[in-house]
This record gives C-alpha cells, structure tokens and sequence, in this order.
C-alpha cells in the first residue's frame, strides 16, 4: 500500500516547503521503497512507494505529463484492455506502471475516466488547465480515501496516521462516531472517522475541488448494474469459474512471494487452491495460514478446524502454517494498534499472520472475505424470495426436502419461523423477535454521562435486521448498504501498512459481484443448499468433503479467543495509561465484568457478544482518545 497525501490550499496562498516536507516525513513512518513530494504555489502532492508489482520499480511519483500531476496507490487489472483505448509512453509494457494507466485514461475520459478502471485504486489528479483536484477511490473501497475540507484549504490522505500531522488542524474526537463504535463494535459509517475534521470518501466515489467549488459524485452503484442473461445454470457457472481465476491471478501480479488465508472453508479454500496451482507452474510455493493454534496432545485432528486446511494444503503442496496467539501477544499488539486512525476490526489473529508474511519477503495476502455476502451466498433469503414471488409450489418441495432432513417438528417450524416469517416482520420490530440475531448494546461498561448518545446511536434502524431482507437480491445490496465489508478492508488496510503488505480479496472483484447480485436465484441454491453456483464452479478445486460440510464452525478458535481477551483486560487495566479520565468507559464496570467472567463458556451468541464487548473495551481503553480530547 503506497502512501499518498495532498494540501490545496483554495485561498491561493502558498505552501511552504517545510510544511510539506513535514508531511512526507509523517507518511514516510513505516520506511516506504521510495518517496517525492511535488507543490507548486498552493498545490502539494506527496507519495510515499511500496514497490509490489513487477512494474512498480519503473514508476516515480508523483507523476507529472503535460498539464496533470498525478499521485496514487492503485493497481490497476484491466490494462490489457485500456492499452488499446488510451495514450501511453512508448515503452515496453512491462517498464510501463499503473500511474500512466489512470494518467491516460484521465486524458480521455477526464472525470469519467473511474468507470473505466478495474482494480484497487484511490488517486488525485491536478489539472493545471482547470485549476482543480479532482479525486477518486475505487469501486468497492478496496483503497482509502480521508480528506478535511474548508473554506481555505483541502487535506486529503490514504493514512490518518500521517494525515493528522499536518499542523493546526483540529484531532478533536467525535463523538457520534464513538457511540458508533460501541453499538456496532466497529465503525459502520462510509463517511465517518473518529476525528470530527476528517471524513471519508465513500468507496465507488470522486471528488472535485476547486479554489470555489467542491462537488462529490458516484460513479457506480452495485443495484444499478445490468442483468447477464445465459441460457443455463452450467453458462453461469462456467463464467464465474473464468471470472474467479482472472480475478485471482490479476491480484498475484506481483515481485514478491504471495501469501493466502487457509481457513479451510469455501472461500479461502478456492483461492488458496487457485493461487498454488498457478505458482507451481512456475516452480513457486504458496504461503498459506490458518487462524488457529497448531493442534495439541488432547485436541482431534480432523475436527475441521484443523483438517480442513491440512487436506486442501497436502494435496496441493501448500506452505501451511498455523498462528499461535497469546494475551501477552494481544497487550503487545494493543500498543502498536490504535482505532483512531481507521484499525477497528482488530481480528487478533491476523497479526502474528502479517509478521510471518513480513519475514517471509511477501507483499501480497489473498484473502475470501465477502465471499459469504456475494458469490458464495448461502441463500439464506432463498424461501423468503420464492414465497413474496408466489412460488408456492416449489417453496413446498424444497420445504418438504428440508423436512426430510430435520429430526423434529420443532426443528422444522424453528426453520420457517427463521426463514419465512421473521423475513415478513417490519425491519423497525426485527430486533424485538425472539430469537433474533441482533446483539445488545453494551450499556454495561458506558459511562453514564454518554449512555444517553449510546442510546441515541442504537435507536437507528437496526443494521443488523438485513438478515429480514424478503429476496436474494436485496439481501446481498443490504450486506453492501451494511458497510462491514469496507470496514475491514480498511482497517486491515491501516494495521498491514507497518509489514508493507497489501491485502486483495478476489471474491470482492467488481465483475464477481456484478455476476452475483443479478443471478437468478434458482442458480444460487439447490437440493435444500445454498452456495451452488460456487460449488458447481470450483468442484474441481475442493475436496469433496469441504464441498459437502460448506461451512466450519470454530469453537477451538472462539473459545481461545475469549479466554485470552479476558486476561488481556485484566493485563490493559492494571496499566497507567487506562487509569487516565476517560469519557466513554466506566472502569469499575469493567472491572465488575472480569470478576464475572469464566473461561468454561458455551460457543453460542452471548459468548460472542462477549468477545465483541471485550475487544470494544479494550480498543478504547488503549486508544489514544485519552490524549486527544
């Protein structure tokens, strides 16, 4: 992930020298490849290089041709298709980087030119004709994008971290987003940051600034996509298989070793199998980690947690590798981690996982997160859509072959109650249904001068009710409404920038999602399952175990987890630091929860509850919200 940074000052001063060079030093903190600031008068563009594909070591940014100056962290796919349709130096192809790419694309298509790009990108353009910035991030929001905007001056950055250095500007926190944070335990917001001078640019967006204008456009919208129309469901299988290798392989155009997830489940699982059978035809390994502890004296190894990952890593020559996690680890991890500046999903996992990859010399990790939302939705809302479109009569076979696998009366009106009439109740009364998925707002731990703006931030529509979504299709636009795919991909993004990685999520590729969210959904469920499209289309891939199991349930791994979060808090509580005035937390309430708390827990949704309060807890309690306000 290169860094990249802009000042525009819209009063026409100028900018001083030293005020930009102290901006490339504070983007500069995790030792980039290379680094260049480029102002003139009131303009300033600085970047910050993480060399990664194999024509990044040609590139010098930023980039001036002709009357555009361009900085960027991108990586752009579709360039055998653009270099036919834009302007580009005359150079080899391989010696020619991304940035001329958007350069020439800009040319053509001025503030068009987004819809034109595939790939991961966020990027800044001055036009010197036009005298103005004009700005974008990609379709899904795969790259941040922050900015702080006045009457004088617009800051823009893809790192708060180093964003905030820049001096006089206000790190005042905002409360509104804290009260976010502690109901949602994340920051669900595709414009909110913790400060309240800085905002985000939502994914799919462009931003043009001038000396007298400000104007944000979006130049895509996932409903909005066409409809693919093929013959059968063998047509659309065969173009998700296509879709899913380009997407795999363009994310592998890189000069360094590539790291994948092995969870062992569907989606990490495919990829992982397509990332090594593409390696080893070039006599290369593939990294891969699975989040659990290696298996110890006690423990069965072919419980799936474990045997997943080993059988899909045997059988096609997979470096696997588990992670070890600890509490001493976690507190460690806590003090090099702070959710103010975007790191909010912590996944503790994930840490030890980029410091292997680091020492291993890769730059690239694949990931399949948001496979379970698109393309390989379980269809979930499958009855739901075939009972509001008057489809009785194949609701009642594929409700009679569920039957057949469910052992009790109970179970089987528990499914329609789930399934049928929870999807009918008003999304305003979801979360008062029993039985309902929505956690509870941990009141328990707020001071009770906030509870009141805690209160306020639970009483918005419940985000949790897309569950209540009543057909496929609006279910997946209500996952990609619900902004917790974006949220991890920036805070991955933020926490990974210290190894010099970069995290690509094929399943996430735009013609992927495009493909999913307009398929028919006969083509997504069948026999009483759900995924079968991606069944269908990486059967070859998948042991046929993990194609039948579909889905691996962690009760090792959560377990763990919440045991070493309890000692964690216990370990962060006795600190100076938590001892400090703080407006959000009540240490006596956390202090009461650890005296409550037993590591001889049941896995069901109150245990999760629990681990999501106490990595709440634990964010803020080390959070520099304490030297902020």
């Amino acid at each position: 992930m290169s860094g990249i940074f802009g000042i525009y000052k819209r009063n026409d001063k100028s900018i001083e020298k030293e005020v930009a060079d102290t901006m490339l030093k504070a983007f500069s903190y995790w030792n980039p490849d290379e680094q260049n600031v480029w102002f003139d008068g009131s303009i300033a563009l600085g970047h910050t290089m993480l060399w990664n594909t194999p024509e990044s070591k040609y590139e010098h940014l930023p980039l001036r041709n002709d009357t555009y100056v361009l900085t960027m962290d991108a990586r752009i796919d579709n360039r055998d298709e653009l270099v036919k349709e834009i302007e580009l130096p005359d150079r080899p192809l391989c010696e020619i980087g991304d940035s001329e790419f958007i350069l020439g694309a800009y040319k053509k298509w001025k503030e068009e030119c987004p819809k034109y790009l595939l790939g991961d990108f966020a990027f800044a353009i001055w036009d010197e004709e036009k005298q103005h910035l004009f700005c974008a991030r990609d379709h899904v929001g795969v790259k941040q994008f922050y900015y702080h905007l006045s009457d004088d001056l617009f800051l823009f950055g893809n790192d708060l971290k180093g964003l905030t250095k820049y001096p006089n500007i206000s790190k005042k926190i905002n409360d509104e987003a804290v009260a976010n944070y502690i109901v949602n335990r994340q920051l669900l917001s595709n414009t909110l940051t913790f400060f309240e001078t800085f905002k985000k640019l939502p994914p799919a967006h462009t931003l043009i600034i001038s000396s007298l204008k400000t104007e944000k456009n979006c130049y895509w919208r996932l409903e909005d996509t066409p409809k693919v129309k093929l013959p059968n469901t063998d047509a659309y299988t065969k173009k998700l298989r296509r879709l899913l290798e380009e997407a795999v392989y363009c994310r592998m155009r890189s000069n360094y070793p590539i790291t994948s997830h092995l969870s062992g489940g569907f989606d990490s699982s495919a990829i992982a199998v397509l990332a090594a059978r593409k390696l080893k035809n070039n006599d290369e390994e593939l990294l891969a980690f699975n989040w659990l502890r290696k298996p110890i004296e006690g423990d069965n190894p072919e419980n799936p947690e474990w045997a997943g990952s080993k059988m899909v890593a045997e059988r096609e020559g997979i470096n696997h590798n588990y992670v070890t996690l600890t509490a001493e680890n976690v507190y460690k991890y806590l003090s090099k981690r702070d959710i103010v500046y975007g790191e909010t999903a912590p996944f503790w996992y994930e840490y030890p996982v980029r410091e292997a990859t680091q020492k291993h010399g890769s730059r690239t990790i694949l990931s399949g997160w948001g496979g379970d939302e698109f393309a390989s939705y379980n269809g979930r809302s499958f009855y739901i859509n075939l009972f509001v479109h008057r489809k009785f009569v194949k609701l009642f076979k594929e409700l009679k072959a569920v039957a057949k696998r469910r052992k009790t009366i109970k179970s089987m009106l528990g499914f329609i109650y789930f399934n049928i009439f929870i999807p009918l109740v008003p999304r305003s009364l979801y979360c008062k249904m029993p039985k309902s998925i929505c956690f509870n707002a941990p009141f328990h731990f707020v001071k009770e001068e906030f509870i009141d703006m805690v209160k306020k931030e639970d009483n918005k529509p419940c985000i949790l009710s897309m569950q209540a979504y009543k057909t496929i299709r609006k279910h997946m636009l209500a996952y990609w409404d619900y902004s917790h795919i974006q949220i991890r991909i920036e805070s991955w993004n933020q926490a990974s920038i210290i190894n010099k990685l970069e995290y690509s999520y094929p399943l996430l590729d735009k013609r992927i999602l495009e493909l999913i969210v307009n398929l028919p959904p006969e083509h997504l469920f069948a026999n009483a399952k759900g995924r079968h499209i991606f069944t269908q289309a990486t059967k070859d891939l998948l042991p046929i175990k993990i194609l039948l199991t579909q889905k691996i349930y962690e009760p090792n791994r959560v377990k763990h987890l919440l045991v070493i979060l309890h000692k964690t808090l216990r370990l962060l509580i006795k600190k100076e630091k938590t001892t400090k005035h703080t407006n959000y937390i009540n240490l006596n309430k956390v202090h009461s929860y650890l005296n409550q708390a037993t590591s001889n827990i049941d896995i069901d949704r109150k245990s999760i509850e629990l681990i999501t309060d106490s990595e709440t807890m634990l964010s803020i309690l080390s959070s520099n919200f304490l030297e902020n306000m």
